[in-house]
This record gives structure tokens, sequence and C-alpha cells, in this order.
């Protein structure tokens, strides 16, 4: 069964750690899930994408492989700037295996 191992905001980070996965060999599914509609009338809408492993024995791997990505990333960073990097702190608080798989693999 399928299992969510990522979700953030930023599409760009999305979209590489998904080509890093994929060029890995781990089958993967992106899928945009959730939108969050600001307070104010104005303000523009957050899509958050998730990361998918399709065979639960690429898990560890897929695991693994992300965190690397992410904190080589973090060490690119400038000083003051790991704060703005929201997939870090995703990593750290593993998402909820419970959750339901997308429709597509469902």
């Amino acid at each position: 069964m399928a299992q969510r191992i990522f979700i953030a905001s930023d599409q760009l980070l999305v979209c590489h750690l998904f080509t890093l996965l994929e060029q890995a060999g781990i089958s993967v599914l992106m899928q945009k899930s959730v939108v969050d509609v600001p307070q104010e009338e104005t303000g523009p809408l957050a899509w958050y994408s998730e990361l998918w492993v399709l065979q639960n024995h690429q898990l560890s791997a897929a695991s693994q492989l992300l965190e690397d990505a992410l904190v080589a990333e973090a060490i690119r960073a400038p000083i003051g700037q790991l704060e703005k990097m929201p997939g870090l702190t995703l990593v750290a608080s593993r998402i909820s295996s419970s959750s339901s798989p997308p429709a597509e693999i469902a």
C-alpha cells in the first residue's frame, strides 16, 4: 500500500524531491492535496503537494534520500534562512501513515 512521506507548500522543492526519488528508481506519486485559504480575501491560495511512495519495500530508501537531500539543501542555505525551509521541519515531524492514499492508487 502507498504511504505519504512528504508534504510542503514549496512546489519547486516537492518537484525537485520527486525527480530525485524517480531517478533513484523509487516508485513515487506527487499530488496537490490541500488548499490553505487565507482569512483575507485578497491573499493568495496556498497549495500543498504530497509525495507518496507506492511500494512499501522502497519506503526506507525514499525516506533516507529525502532526509539527505533536505540536509544538503540546509547546508547550502545562507545563515538565517533555515527557518524559511518548511520542508526541513516536515521531514522531522513524520506524517501519519494512517492517511489514505490518493484516488489514483487507492
